[in-house]
């Protein structure tokens, strides 16, 4: 059984957490606006593009905090990522290696790749941070086990 049941629980799960961690950046908190700046610093506008269920976050990383997008065909991404919702959630625990989900095709990528790998070092407190929000937003369900 997928970790979402639609599209519109996807976006208030994950999609809230992408907007949860854009506030954390106006409010200063330390992690996001490093992330911010990292990702600000090469231009980064960034897709995600999930099957099942079928929903597309575009994060653009040169606004500051940067915004967080619902199926929008009006911005262009420099980097897009292609997976099932079921990958995207097991990413943001840390689950998954994704140098290897690159390799066997979990994860489709298109963009300047090479960059973004040596930027992952930079989101790894958001691997802490999703799966608290989880359990603040009452979804403890969702949270992947240690």
């Amino acid at each position: 059984m997928p970790y979402f049941k639609d599209a519109d629980e996807c976006n208030d799960i994950l999609g809230g957490f992408f907007r949860q961690v854009s506030a954390d950046v106006s409010n200063g908190d330390k992690d996001a606006v490093e992330i911010q700046t990292k990702m600000s610093g090469i231009g980064l506008i960034t897709s995600f593009i999930l099957r099942d269920p079928e929903i597309t976050f575009t994060l653009d990383f040169t606004k500051n905090p940067f915004t967080v997008s619902v199926n929008s065909d009006s911005i262009v991404p420099t980097t897009t990522f292609s997976l099932i919702g079921d990958t995207g959630h097991k990413f943001w625990h840390g689950k998954v290696n994704l140098a290897k989900a690159l390799t066997i095709k979990a994860i489709v990528a298109r963009g300047p790749i090479p960059k973004i790998l040596k930027l992952l070092p930079v989101i790894k407190p958001l691997y802490k941070k999703y799966p608290a929000y989880l359990r603040e937003r009452g979804r403890a369900d969702l949270a992947l086990s240690e």
